[in-house]
């Protein structure tokens, strides 16, 4: 071998070296994260950062679905690709990457090929997790100050990169599963109690201020029963959602049961709790529902209101999640027993008491 093809080989070596070094931290970055959008925007980051993708489409399966769950950039008509869909069948019998053009000549996936040529997709990978394909990566055209065609190498990668983003899909939807209230996306009961704990202790060591509130739908019981439970879950969602507008990233809102929500607001005193939940409560005053009427012809306008119960936590007295989620509640009662559609603090109802 002469020497010029020698230090080919050898740069060659080491470039393979450093990508597969790259690959390794994407995938130790990919495994360290729960969040199912973290690992979707790392895996998208990457096709466009290290791959030079103008564009990526990540499909999730979904009941049955193949959805565009994420994509990184908003694009408005959404692929969707039935799991009956003969392409999806294909991709179970052929592993690794597959470029679009493929799928040309191929008489049953002429319909997917054209609906990946319309979005300027030329490779597609799935996403698989033990023996089912739980997603499709979909890379679009190179941007072309890097050539117009993947290299072999590229491939290799993405496809090693396909392997890391399945693994770490499925733990980031088994977390949120284990985590997250299905209906209204905010944490669940048992992730509530088990960060209550957390931020007592934390308040308590560092003598931080704690606060949370209770919040419960007034009268939503006769949403569900003139409208139906499809109008009551649209409340639940909405009311969820501007929930999660109102508070801080560090904050963590839950659906603590029923039609009943709370927020753990840490790093938060009484006085600063009190303006969150007014200004909270002012903005669900202010949604309005369309509901069809109960002979189901014309829409009624509905509106909804809430009743905040709010507690903080106090250091000099042994208070345990219990104890805390008592007097929220006792204050939420109060508001409840005077007229609704109102914030009570426990500790001004319970001028008796240690507070």
């Amino acid at each position: 071998m002469e020497k010029l093809d020698l230090v080919q080989a050898i740069d060659t070596f080491k470039r393979q070296i450093f990508d597969l070094n790259t690959m390794l931290e994407i995938g130790k970055t990919l495994n360290a994260s729960l969040s199912l959008k973290d690992v979707l925007d790392i895996i998208v980051l990457t096709c466009s950062g290290h791959f030079h993708s103008s564009d990526a489409i990540i499909l999730l399966s979904n009941d049955g679905i193949e959805q565009p769950y994420y994509e990184y950039t908003s694009e408005t008509e959404k692929i969707q690709i039935l799991s009956s869909d003969p392409f999806i069948h294909f991709m179970n019998e052929n592993r690794g990457v597959l470029l679009v053009e493929e799928l040309k000549n191929n008489p049953r996936l002429g319909h997917t090929y054209q609906l990946f040529k319309e979005k300027g997709i030329d490779l597609v990978i799935p996403l698989r997790f033990k023996s089912r394909i739980n997603g499709i990566l979909c890379l679009k055209k190179k941007e072309k100050q890097f050539g117009t065609n993947y290299t072999e190498d590229e491939k290799k990668y993405v496809d090693i990169l396909a392997g890391f983003a399945s693994v770490a899909i499925e733990n980031a939807r088994l977390y949120e599963i284990a985590t997250i209230d299905m209906k209204t996306r905010l944490y669940n009961h048992g992730y509530f109690v088990n960060q209550l704990v957390e931020e007592i202790s934390r308040s308590d060591r560092y003598k931080s201020e704690l606060t949370l509130m209770m919040l419960d739908l007034d009268h939503f019981k006769k949403i569900n029963d003139t409208y139906g439970h499809v109008s009551g879950d649209e409340v639940l969602v909405r009311v969820a959602h501007a929930i999660k507008k109102q508070v801080r990233t560090c904050d963590i809102p839950a659906r603590f049961g029923g039609e009943e929500f709370a927020i753990i607001l840490p790093e938060t005193d009484k006085k600063s709790a009190l303006i969150v939940a007014e200004r909270l409560r002012k903005s669900i005053e202010s949604l309005s529902f369309d509901f069809p009427d109960t002979q189901g012809n014309d829409h009624v306008h509905v509106s909804i209101t809430i009743s905040i119960g709010v507690a903080g936590f106090v250091h000099s007295i042994n208070m345990t999640e219990d104890i805390l989620i008592e007097r929220a509640d006792r204050a939420l009662y109060h508001a409840k027993q005077n007229g609704r559609n109102q914030v009570v603090l426990y500790q001004s109802i319970a001028k008796d008491e240690q507070t």
